[in-house]
C-alpha cells in the first residue's frame, strides 16, 4: 500500500485559478523527501492503489461547467468519502474546501467549507498568520506568528467540531485557515486536516513545507 496519494484536480474538479498539476507535484516532492511512498493521480484518472493517506488538492465540483462529465469524478468522490468515513486520514489543501461541494458529507468530514458568494480572500501577497493552538502536535513548537506569501481564505463556514490551528485577521474578524477534525457528521471518528494555504507552487516555501510535514506526520500517526 502507498503511504499517500495526492488527488489532483482535473476536469470537473479543476478551475481557471489554480495550477493543481504544479502544486500537486510539489506536495508529492515534499512527501517523498520525507520518506513517504507517494503517487499523484488526477481526478480524471482511474482510481489508484489504496493508500494510507489521501491528499485532496482540487477545486469545486459543485460548480461544474455545463457538459462536464460526471464520471470518473463521482468514483473519486465515493472513494475519498468511503476512506474518510472509515477513519482513513485525509488532508484537504487550499481549494479542497470546495471540492465535492455537491455532497454534504464532505464538509461534514473535513469540518468546514467554502461558501459561494460569502467566502473570499484578500489579494495574494506577504502576510502574517497566527498559530492559535500551541498544544496540538501539528503546531506545537512553532512561532506564534508565521510569515507567508499566499492567499488567506476568509468567511469560510467552519463548524464547531473543527479545531483551529492557524488563523488570520481580516476585516476585524479572526478566520481559521488551518484546522483539524476528528469527529464526522454523524459522530463517527475521522482524521482530517484542512490547510487552506498553498495557492501556487511559490507558496510552498519553508513555512508551508514545515506545516505540510507536520500535518502529514499527525495524520499518519
Amino acid at each position: 500500500m502507498l503511504d499517500a496519494v495526492v488527488l489532483s484536480g482535473e476536469g470537473r474538479y479543476a478551475d481557471p485559478w489554480h495550477d493543481f498539476r504544479g502544486t500537486s507535484r510539489r506536495v508529492a516532492e515534499l512527501l517523498a523527501a520525507a520518506g513517504l511512498r507517494v503517487q499523484v493521480r488526477g481526478t480524471d484518472a482511474d482510481e489508484p492503489e489504496r493508500a494510507r493517506l489521501l491528499v485532496v488538492n482540487a477545486g469545486g465540483g459543485g460548480d461544474a461547467r455545463p457538459g462536464t462529465p460526471e464520471e470518473p469524478a463521482s468514483r473519486w468522490r465515493a472513494a475519498v468519502l468511503e476512506h474518510a468515513l472509515a477513519g482513513g486520514p485525509v488532508l484537504a489543501l487550499h481549494a479542497a474546501t470546495n471540492t465535492f461541494y455537491d455532497d454534504p458529507r464532505w464538509p461534514g468530514v473535513i469540518g468546514g467549507r467554502w461558501v459561494v458568494g460569502t467566502s473570499m480572500h484578500p489579494p495574494l501577497g506577504p502576510a502574517r498568520v497566527q498559530v492559535t493552538d500551541v498544544a496540538h502536535p501539528v503546531t506545537a513548537g512553532l512561532p506564534r506568528e508565521l510569515e507567508v506569501v499566499d492567499e488567506r481564505y476568509a468567511h469560510l463556514d467552519v463548524g464547531p467540531r473543527a479545531v483551529p490551528l492557524v488563523t488570520h485577521e481580516h476585516d476585524g474578524a479572526v478566520h481559521p485557515i488551518v484546522w483539524a477534525c476528528t469527529e464526522g457528521p454523524d459522530g463517527e471518528a475521522v482524521r482530517a486536516v484542512v490547510d487552506t494555504l498553498g495557492h501556487d507552487v511559490a507558496a510552498y516555501g519553508e513555512v508551508r513545507a514545515e506545516l505540510l510535514r507536520r500535518e502529514v506526520g499527525w495524520l499518519l500517526g
